[in-house]
């Protein structure tokens, strides 16, 4: 009978034990879901941080209002909805007479009322959290600040202070303060994340129990650590590295698949069996979702805008795909614990089916993005004779000969694949934008026949041409000699005397060329035009990219791999040689 009770005594301490253990990670669980909840508002404020930089570059010469928005004016409605009083609470939530709140301050509450549960954690007399008191705080101070230099932005362009902010004094002082606090909440995050961490790790390691949940755990961290180190290089401005990162991701996406996780079918570890469809369902996502969300981050090239780094693009482009990567990662830890996975399968399952007795474990924290604030203009290192306000790719253009830039354009069918065409659709306009009423534009496109879209158009006409740029499509075959035969008359009547006249092949792919198209090739160069070949295509290995170049040397014609060279910079430097 003694040993009975102590059996039973035994099982109950065991228990509590696991029970409060379990109590105690879901605590720190509630610290990352704040995480995750900021990270889903400074997305939104990022892009308008970038929109309000964006429209300071454009606007370098003349106001446009259009060009001034943010999530207050583009999200302007109200919203109501039964009980919605009690969030009025927040002084973050600005309520009208009507009892209604702004549609974009809608978006705020999931971090609001997770920061609220955290500070009331903190608050709890002889917090277990204590000793995260310092990083949390510290954490909470930099978002608040981030929150604050927003809502001056919002004002900003709401009030439409712009117009009487002429040289963006003021913008460029909120920008700036952007700056800092993403940087701030970036390292503070990470700083939140490493204590999480180690003090999980040290104060409530996981059971030796439930096996299966974490096997599939150790699995899917192996991508996770992957991604995580991946993350801290383009950080750090390394892009150098991706191909060997994407196929390191690769194998392991592969052996996770093949593994299928089956063992977590055999039981799932709540003391019942035929119930692991649920945890196997969650691994299997985590795998798959990731061929949509990540695999195409390195053959990708970010859009480059003349008033971004191209690292900060790259990196954002990366984080959106980790971010939906966690998001599934979270998934599997969330349906492990006993609770969650009584309120997900309730349809399902009886209560006396689920063992709320789980071995919860920590969660990841979702990535913010990353913002750099460059200057749009330049004031400095200006002759007499130069117009002011250039910006630095302005001021090469102004300083080069008059140039009539022929595109050349493939307009194939191909060329809709990972968004080239619309890649280089932007940096066309982009570099009109910049370009002198001596600038001339033709554009003529190649599939299975040629067309010619503009015709030696001066480059003052910039929305006439933004148009016929924006306009075009990819559809059909490649037939380059057409596009050179079109091209060759075109130039016979349209040649610029005073200047230098250039003619941009631009395709992603490489076609063979036949006699009649080398013909061709040398009548132009004859005429004293130059001809560049700008492929957009896939990356070459070295072989096949000393091949390519050396072919088109041969035939007098300069060659540009955007795979190594950005498309802004090579169409730069083809307008200004």
């Amino acid at each position: 009978m003694k040993v009975i009770l102590l059996i039973l005594f035994l099982a109950h301490a065991h228990l509590l034990l696991s029970q409060g253990r379990n109590e105690q990670v879901r605590e720190l669980n509630n610290i990352v879901e704040l995480m995750n909840a900021f990270s889903r508002c400074s997305q939104d404020w990022y892009f308008d941080a970038v929109q309000l930089q964006k429209a300071l570059h454009r606007s370098s010469e003349k106001i446009n209002e259009n060009y001034f928005y943010c999530s207050k004016t583009q999200h302007s409605g109200l919203v109501s909805y039964s009980g919605i009083e009690v969030v009025f609470r927040f002084k973050e939530i600005t309520p009208t007479a009507q009892n209604q709140i702004p549609a974009y301050q809608a978006d705020y509450l999931p971090w609001l009322e997770a920061k609220e549960l955290v500070l009331k954690m903190l608050a709890k007399p002889k917090s277990n959290l204590i000793s995260l008191a310092p990083s949390i705080n510290t954490y909470l101070a930099s978002t608040d600040s981030l929150y604050l230099a927003h809502t001056e932005l919002n004002t900003y362009i709401s009030e439409k202070k712009f117009r009487t902010d002429p040289q963006f004094k003021e913008a460029k002082r909120i920008l700036k303060s952007h700056d800092r606090w993403f940087k701030m909440c970036y390292l503070n995050s990470m700083e939140l994340d490493n204590k999480l961490v180690n003090y999980c790790n040290f104060h409530y390691p996981p059971f030796q129990s439930h096996k299966e949940l974490q096997q599939g755990l150790q699995e899917l961290n192996l991508t996770m650590n992957l991604l995580t180190a991946w993350e801290k290089e383009l950080y750090r401005e390394n892009l150098s590295s991706n191909a060997a990162y994407d196929t390191k991701l690769r194998i392991l996406n592969a052996e996770g698949l093949k593994n299928d996780s089956l063992y977590l079918y055999k039981t799932r570890g709540y003391g019942k069996l035929n119930s692991g469809f649920w945890l196997h369902t969650r691994y299997r996502t985590f795998y798959t979702s990731m061929q949509s969300g990540i695999y195409w981050f390195a053959s990708s090239k970010p859009s480059s805008e003349p008033w971004l780094k191209k690292s900060q693009q790259a990196y954002n482009d990366f984080v959106r795909g980790y971010n939906s990567v966690v998001e599934d990662y979270n998934d599997y830890i969330e349906i492990g614990d006993g609770l969650t996975f009584r309120k997900t399968s309730s349809c399902c399952l009886s209560p006396s089916e689920i063992d709320t007795n789980q071995n919860v474990l920590l969660m990841a924290p979702k990535l913010i993005c990353k913002f750099e604030y460059s200057e749009p203009l330049i004031e400095t290192n200006l002759t007499d004779s130069t117009p002011p306000g250039l910006s630095p790719d302005a001021l090469l253009v102004h300083n080069a000969q008059p140039h009539h830039l022929v595109y050349l354009l493939d307009a194939s069918s191909s060329m809709n694949e990972s968004g080239k065409l619309a890649h280089l659709k932007e940096h066309a306009k982009s570099l009109v934008r910049i370009q002198r009423e001596a600038d001339r534009i033709s554009i003529v496109t190649f599939s299975g026949k040629s067309e010619v879209l503009l015709k030696s158009v001066p480059c003052n006409q910039k929305k006439h041409i933004g148009e016929k740029i924006e306009h075009i499509q990819a559809f059909g075959q490649t037939n380059i000699r057409s596009g050179l035969e079109t091209v060759k008359d075109l130039l016979s009547s349209n040649k610029l005397e005073q200047g230098v006249n250039s003619v941009l092949l631009l395709t992603d792919g490489e076609f063979p060329l036949s006699n009649e198209t080398k013909t061709l090739i040398k009548d132009l160069k004859s005429e004293g035009i130059s001809i560049y070949f700008v492929y957009l295509g896939k990356r070459l290995n070295k072989k096949n990219s000393r091949s390519m170049e050396r072919t088109y040397s041969d035939l007098g014609i300069i060659f540009y791999d955007t795979n190594t060279i950005d498309l802004k910079e090579a169409l730069l430097k083809i307008a200004t040689e």
